[in-house]
Parts: C-alpha cells; structure tokens; sequence
C-alpha cells in the first residue's frame, strides 16, 4: 500500500524520527524540573539534551535523581569566550545557572587577555567530568568558533 499525504501525493518512506526533550540540571525549582522530566518520559520522550552545564558536581547529583528514568542523556557543553560571556550567561539566560567561581576565573583570566583559552579550558574540565555520566555532549559555540567546538571534541574524545 502507497503512502499518502492528505492531498494524494506519495510521502515516500517514513521518517525516523526520534523524541528527544531538553532537561535542565541547573533549575531554581530541581523538584519542578524533576517532576516534568518524568512527565516528557512518562509521555514517550526517547532522549534528553540538557540546558549547558557549568558544574560537574551538580550536574553528577541531577544525573543521580533521573537515573531510573534510563533514557539517553546529551549534555550541553558551550566554552565561554569572555568574563562578558560568562557574566551574561550567568545573569540573562534563563535557566542557566554560572558558579560565581568559573565567572570569577573567566574575570581573571580576561584581565590577564588569556579568556578564549580559559573558556576552553573550562568546557573541556567539564566535557571530561562528566562523560561517563552522558551517553553524548552538544557543544555550542559561536558561529566562527568552531576550534572551540573541536577543543572539547578532543577532551571527550581521549
């Protein structure tokens, strides 16, 4: 039998879509984000991508609490680029949530002109913490930053 679409046309093969739901380990409410995680599982999601992670040992305790729901974990990975960088996704990314002390160590190392590379440095201590804990990492970078992405590719590659 042909697949169709309402108009008669041929579709073709189906897709092969996947579920996938953003989680986020850093939330105000952890108990809210909690019960909504098990809600996206509960409701058929296959995969999750998490909000970017600026702190393994938070990110290691919310692994811990969604343990039993046993779907695909991706963790966000973004290296920050300047104390600018750092400062504004500390404070104007909802959901997003910078320890003072890795805003503090980009200050530093803004002053001193070393902030790329300590941005780097940064996402690749965590990319490194955490992959055992995630079946995959996304890393996001700015669009001409792509020597950022691979930095990271190299920590979690090794």
């Amino acid at each position: 039998m042909a697949r169709v679409a309402f108009g008669g046309q041929p579709i073709g093969q189906p897709t092969a879509f996947h579920i996938g739901v953003a989680v986020n380990p850093g939330a105000l409410s952890l108990a809210e984000e909690l019960r909504r995680f098990a809600y996206k599982v509960e409701a058929g999601a296959e995969f999750a991508i998490t909000q970017p992670v600026f702190d393994a040992e938070e990110f290691r305790e919310f692994v811990e609490r969604i343990r039993e729901h046993r779907i695909p974990l991706i963790a966000g990975i973004t290296p920050l680029e300047s104390a600018r960088h750092a400062e504004f996704m500390a404070n104007e990314v909802p959901g997003v949530r910078v320890p003072d002390a890795v805003v503090e160590r980009m200050r530093r190392a803004d002053a001193d002109g070393r902030a790329a590379e300590e941005g780097l440095a940064i996402a690749r201590e965590i990319a490194a913490a955490i992959r055992p804990l995630v079946q995959g990492v996304q890393i996001s970078t700015a669009p001409k930053a792509i020597d950022m992405a691979l930095g990271v590719i190299e920590a979690v590659s090794a």
